[in-house]
């Protein structure tokens, strides 16, 4: 196991074997065994879930007030406006919003854009554009386009590429084929003023990040 420092604006790829093909000097070292994925999308009780079963195909945008698990095929935006949970075990072409949920991925985004209030998990294939989550992002499955979430944490089994923006965490455990650019978003510029009265940016620099070995 090693402890790496990280800075942003990285681009690195990975063969799945360990190894490391960076365009900036001074990159990460593979993470191990990745941590349990189990608590990243509360269980959903079948007694407060909206159900669309396997085989069912839908055109049209969906508005959920509780969970939702799809195991058909829509061809839609699906959106709620309060904490639901979103399982796609099927397909799914459109985007998908939740304010205060998780959504989990096991079958496919064929396209769209996934924003989350929680945690996002990708088991099974991302090909959207782009990935918010006010918590965390879990990838241990195939994934294109854009992550961007306060920790983000990619899997032995993750394949993809694309762009990873991180608030506080980001690792990739060994076995993970990845070609992604990697940085670090900003914390907000506070607005002060000075002895003059007119208001300045604060801008903080920031520390290097450590990746943290499992």
């Amino acid at each position: 196991m090693f402890n790496k420092w990280v800075t942003s604006g990285e681009n690195i790829k990975t063969d799945g074997n360990g190894n490391k093909d960076n365009n900036e000097k001074g990159f990460i070292e593979d993470i191990g065994e990745e941590r349990s994925a189990q608590s990243m999308v509360p269980e959903i009780s079948k007694s407060e879930v909206n159900t669309i079963l396997k085989g069912s195909k839908l055109k049209g945008d969906i508005n959920v007030t509780c969970d939702l698990e799809l195991s058909g095929d829509v061809e839609g935006n699906i959106k709620s406006l309060q904490d639901s949970n979103i399982v796609i075990k099927g397909t799914c072409k459109g985007n998908i919003e939740t304010t205060g949920g998780s959504v989990d991925i096991e079958g496919e985004l064929k396209s769209g854009d996934i924003t989350a209030g929680s945690n996002v998990k990708i088991t099974g294939k991302f090909n959207g554009g782009e990935i918010k989550a006010k918590g965390r992002i879990y990838v241990d499955g195939q994934f294109s386009g854009k992550l961007e979430g306060n920790e983000v944490e990619i899997c032995s089994n993750a394949q993809g590429k694309g762009e990873i923006h991180y608030k506080e965490n980001i690792s990739i455990s060994k076995g993970a084929k990845v070609e992604v650019h990697i940085s670090r978003i900003p914390e907000e510029l506070k607005a002060m003023k000075n002895s003059d009265g007119i208001k300045v940016a604060d801008i903080k620099p920031h520390a290097k990040e450590k990746v943290e070995a499992k």
